[in-house]
């Protein structure tokens, strides 16, 4: 990066400081007419003119009603700028209920997410900046603001991938009562929605109120037919090869070595399933069905509230208040724990006569159960206005922000107890579902409930100045504009862990403790100088300084040039930078069980990647004190076309690279990595001895324990990152004598997807979980009453990690509003008319390291009909 940063924090800042001091008093006491300007996202500068020099794509509230969209989270991981997909609602994940959008495939967690243009705390359960924006009520959104591109110099941290500012209603006269309902043509996924907005306001005060209950049934895993039991080959299955909807772990024994696998017991095909090579070990094993139990997507029910109460004190002077209730209510299933530990030669109860490790699934402890409860307080306080007798305005808030959360998680089991009832002989791995009174005593003993406590605490302030300095260069241009101000915050963050998991004591669930505290404080400038008549050129610094690990100046410059009346130019550059997250820095190590394709083991046995099996590891990740922050640096180019009235066309080429991304390998990479002996400092991948060149299998920690088993990845400043892309879209509106007709085309391409790490370099675009290209279409036909939409979704054709692929995906979707009388409105539509199902990789199925692509790009809710009433009055 050249030396741009210093130039500019002088620059700016001391330009912005001057100009408070030469704000133009004439203008006020010469009585100009005054002009009212508001504020665009991508810069704290208020203008009258909307088109600023960065791209913003304005959803507004009537558009995600004419779209059929229910929640926030629908609208925005639908958009086609959510490039590589994003988190949603997984039955069984550590992330609970949360629902997170991820701009240009640059992580959920460098997408800044604000409301009403300030920015909001990120989710306990990530433990990073991501937001949950299941949270927020789309009943009291007014507008969703989305700027594509790094807005540092703005905002802060956190914002390398771009920001979504959502925009809540206020001055809102009257009452808006709707219910809405969607329903699946398939089994499952079953939700509910009901809103209330009233609102009342005059010329000195105005207050709204808005509630929103909204509820979703789960799917569960044999609800669908992809992620359900599938077995592809006419004999025994081979394990993670030829079956997906089960695994070997049902009642499989392994030498000590884990080279060689067999079965053990019976294996009652009621509910285990013969298999060979279980978990990639050759021999024969006894697996089991979890996708008879099992729920893919979680129950959620949620209420929120939304306040928005001002109050005039004088005619320059305004109070107001806002506030955010939130309470999400979540429950997920996953099939019995399934555990790993030692029997001994001389055992009780001893198949085999000789040591082993037993890998068994606990039938008769029953199905896991998760139940999450979390509560999101949001208030802000501030004051708003001008200064008497100039044109500058003020803002100055105080915001505190509460998250609080717990979760539950029946019948896990106790590992220290049930290898010594194993060892007595009390309980009956051969037959789990005895009904002996010793092993039902077993069961209870061994049986285990688990719990998490997490926390967000943060307080903030913010103090904002806008305002002109009385300054034209000439030629046409307008006043230099200028905007000023300072930020502070504490964060004190907590995700605690039961006594038993912190000791890694409990089988069938993962997981380790993790707090910290953070204080940032930031000064923040920014000028809009208007050089000629239709040429503007912004410049933005920020100063933000972390208690925990030092300081970064983020400088930007971004300029937007009228050349015609029909075609506009527009330019940006910034610098940025990204806080480590309280989790990455102080997590503990966490157990977990990863669906991993071992390919090192394969190669050296000549199995092509499309037979390697896919199986459950064991792998381990942590915190790092050590991390440094993530540096950027990006610009965006862009040309703004209106050949005629109401046909506009945009286009945006954008690159972003990023220094010291602080990251956690994929599997894939690792092996990769593995094979060139070329890993990273702190990634270790632990197996058996080689034999005949062939290396041993990913040891387990039965027989020993961590940092000397399993696959241990840990966060680090470990690639460098670099993405180039476009983005295209087109708007027309044809009026006519029979109706209007809005045509729009979003197109967002990604040329360039590299990721540096360990002087290797991957290239993603077109490999798993890195679609090249995602488009959406809408056609809105609007004639008096009625009004009808039709939507239409695609994205790219990926190859995947076991050499299939994952095809070409779309859907198409209907929906119509008919307003019956004043007031009323019926809405009926049809989401995904000819029922498609996620795109699946065609070689190796829904296992679980595929199924994670699907899940973020794809819905599993097939066709679903939807019905909503809205009456306003």
């Amino acid at each position: 990066m050249f030396n741009f940063k210093q130039s500019a924090l002088h620059l700016a800042v001391g330009s912005t400081l001057l100009s408070g001091l030469a704000f133009n008093v004439n203008a006020a006491e010469e009585g100009v007419e005054a002009v009212e300007r508001i504020e665009v996202t991508g810069s704290r500068i208020k203008r009258s003119d909307l088109e600023a020099a960065t791209p913003v794509t304005v959803i507004t509230a009537d558009d995600m009603k004419q779209q059929g969209f229910d929640s926030v989270a629908d609208v925005l991981r639908n958009t086609s700028f959510n490039t590589l997909g994003s988190y949603r609602e997984q039955s069984g994940s550590s992330f609970g209920g949360t629902a997170l959008v991820n701009l240009r495939g640059l992580g959920e967690d460098r997408t800044a997410v604000l409301i009403n243009g300030r920015r909001v705390p990120g989710n306990a359960f990530t433990g990073t900046s991501a937001v949950d924006i299941n949270t927020i009520p789309m009943s009291a959104v007014e507008s969703i603001q989305i700027l594509t591109d790094s807005a540092s110099a703005v905002y802060g941290a956190d914002a390398i991938g771009g920001v979504i500012n959502i925009i809540m209603k206020k001055d809102f006269d009257g009452t808006i009562v709707e219910y809405n309902s969607d329903m699946p043509s398939q089994e499952g996924g079953d939700r509910e929605s009901f809103k209330i907005t009233t609102g009342s306001s005059n010329d000195k005060s105005s207050v709204l109120f808005s509630f929103e209950y909204s509820k979703k049934d789960h799917i569960a895993d044999k609800d669908r037919s992809y992620t359900g039991l599938n077995i592809t080959s006419s004999g025994t299955p081979r394990d993670g090869v030829d079956v997906s909807g089960a695994n070997g772990g049902g009642n499989s024994g392994f030498d000590m070595d884990f080279t060689k696998g067999f079965t053990v017991g019976e294996c009652k095909e009621s509910f285990y399933l013969p298999v060979l090579d279980p978990f990639g070990v050759p021999g024969t094993g006894c697996g089991y069905i979890f996708s008879d139990v099992s729920y893919n997507t979680m129950d959620m029910e949620r209420f929120s509230t939304f306040v928005d109460a001002r109050r005039q004190l004088s005619d320059d002077h305004e109070i107001y208040f806002e506030s955010r209730i939130s309470k999400v209510e979540s429950s997920g299933r996953f099939a019995p724990a399934i555990g790993g530990f030692g029997v001994a030669a001389d055992a009780p109860i001893n198949p085999v006569g000789e040591e082993f490790l037993l890998y068994h699934r606990f039938v008769a402890h029953g199905p896991r159960n998760d139940t999450s409860d979390a509560v999101e307080i949001d208030a802000v306080l501030g004051f708003n206005g001008a200064f008497s007798g100039t044109d500058i305005e003020y803002d100055l808030s105080f915001r505190k922000y509460k998250y609080d959360a717990n979760s539950r998680g029946e019948n896990y089991v106790l590992k220290s107890n049930i290898e010594a009832l194993v060892k007595s002989g009390a309980y009956n791995y051969i037959d789990p579902l005895s009904q002996e009174p010793g092993h039902l005593a077993a069961i209870a003993q061994s049986n285990a409930t688990v719990s998490r406590d997490l926390a967000n605490d943060t307080s903030s302030f913010l103090f904002a100045l806008n305002g002109g300095t009385g300054i034209e260069l000439g030629f046409g241009a307008a006043d230099i504009l200028w905007s000023a101000g300072i930020e502070y915050s504490e964060e004190e963050y907590q995700d605690i862990y039961d006594a038993f998991r912190e000791a890694q004591n409990v089988l069938g669930s993962a997981g380790n403790s993790a707090s910290g505290d953070r204080k940032r404080k930031a000064l923040f400038g920014e000028l809009l100088v208007p050089v000629l008549d239709g040429w503007d050129i912004n410049m933005a610094v920020r100063y933000d300084d972390y208690n925990d690990f030092g300081s970064e100046v983020s400088p930007s410059i971004s300029t937007s040039f009228v050349a015609t009346e029909w075609l506009k130019l527009r330019a940006s550059y910034g610098q940025g930078f990204k806080a480590p997250n309280l989790t990455n820095l102080y997590a503990k190590p966490q157990q977990s069980f990863e669906g991993v394709v071992d390919t090192t083991r394969c190669r050296a046995q000549g199995i092509a990647d499309k037979d390697c099996p896919s199986g459950q590891q064991e792998t381990y990740n942590a915190g790092n004190k050590d991390l440094k922050a993530e540096t950027s640096e990006s610009y965006n180019v862009g040309i703004i076309l209106e050949p005629v009235d109401n046909f506009l066309i945009t286009a945006d080429y954008y690159s972003v690279e990023l220094e010291n991304v602080v990251t956690q390998l994929e599997f894939r990479d690792v092996f990769e990595l593995e094979q060139q002996n070329n890993l990273p400092a702190g990634v270790v991948v632990n197996r058996g001895p080689t034999v005949d060149g062939v290396p041993g299998s990913i040891t387990r920690c039965i027989a020993k324990s961590y940092p000397d088993c399993g696959l241990i990845n840990p966060s680090a400043n470990l690639a460098t990152r670099k993405v180039e892309g476009l983005d295209f879209k087109v708007q027309y509106l044809l009026e006519t004598s029979i109706g209007d007709f809005r045509p729009d085309l979003q197109w967002s391409h990604i040329k360039t997807y590299e990721e540096e790490i360990a002087g290797v370099l991957f290239e993603q675009p077109g490999k798993q979980g890195y679609p090249a290209n995602r488009a959406n279409f809408n056609f809105l036909y609007e004639a008096g009453n009625f009004k009808v939409n039709y939507a239409y979704q695609w994205i790219d054709e990926t190859e995947s990690d076991t050499g299939g692929k994952f095809e070409a995906w779309d859907i198409h979707s209907i929906n119509m509003i008919y307003t019956a009388i004043d007031g009323l409105d019926l809405t009926f539509g049809v989401r995904n008319l000819t029922d498609e199902d996620p795109s699946i990789d065609t070689v190796g199925g829904w296992q679980a390291e595929q199924a994670s692509v699907s899940r973020a790009l794809y819905s599993l809710d097939g066709r679903v009909y939807t019905l909503g009433i809205k009456y306003s009055f």
